[in-house]
């Protein structure tokens, strides 16, 4: 079950484990916190819960969102280098998986945006220059202060260029250091979950088994 249940559910939709619908929330957050919408969240972390690739039809129905929305969304979510997609000629559509490495996300998403921002400082700051210069005569006290700004902003654009690109360069890298040791936190971090679900697999077991024996002890 998820948690955008309805009483006559699609036969398209997904069905997901309790706990899994209850950490749907958490992606949705995480996405928010970079500026992006809940439903980016909510669909990103049904393909993450999803043990199998989703098409549009089943995101929608398990989502109870319009493929409308569901289809602009994984285009953005493709755009930002969240998801993957490939046609499945069986089906006769688009099958969408995630993409689980965050840095890259994360990386792209910082690059892009940081890169706008700066580019509107800079585009601003030209215009205010170029209107003081004019009114007020190049030895304007704000003059100097505005072509420090400029000048920083350069800096500024470089440096984030430089450092996004090399992480980047170094995360598709198969032998960098960054990219054997993210395969190494990945490798370790895949392994505690699953030896913790075991363990509360055999929990459960030793528990059922335990009610079972009750119940007998009680008839």
């Amino acid at each position: 079950m998820t948690s955008h249940d309805h009483p006559d559910p699609s036969p398209d939709a997904v069905e997901l484990d309790a706990p899994l619908a209850a950490q749907l929330p958490t992606f949705e957050l995480f996405f928010k916190t970079f500026g992006f919408k809940r439903i980016h969240g909510s669909v990103w972390g049904l393909l993450v819960l999803s043990e199998k690739p989703l098409s549009n039809k089943q995101v929608a129905a398990t989502l109870g969102i319009s493929q409308g929305s569901t289809s602009t969304c994984l285009n953005e979510l493709s755009d930002w280098g969240a998801i993957h997609s490939h046609f499945d000629p069986a089906r006769r559509c688009n099958l969408h998986a995630p993409v689980g490495n965050t840095l890259s996300i994360v990386a792209t998403v910082f690059r892009r945006r940081e890169q706008v921002v700066m580019g509107k400082l800079r585009q601003a700051t030209e215009q205010t220059l170029t209107y003081v210069r004019e009114r007020y005569g190049d030895r304007d006290p704000r003059v100097l202060t505005l072509r420090s700004i400029l000048s920083s902003c350069e800096i500024a654009e470089a440096i984030m260029q430089l450092v996004f690109t090399s992480v980047e360069r170094a995360l598709g890298d198969s032998s960098s250091l960054l990219s054997r040791a993210l395969g190494a936190a990945v490798k370790v971090g895949m392994a505690v979950p699953a030896r913790a679900l075991a363990r509360g697999r055999q929990t459960d077991a030793v528990l059922v088994g335990a009610d079972d024996e009750e119940a007998d002890a009680a008839s």
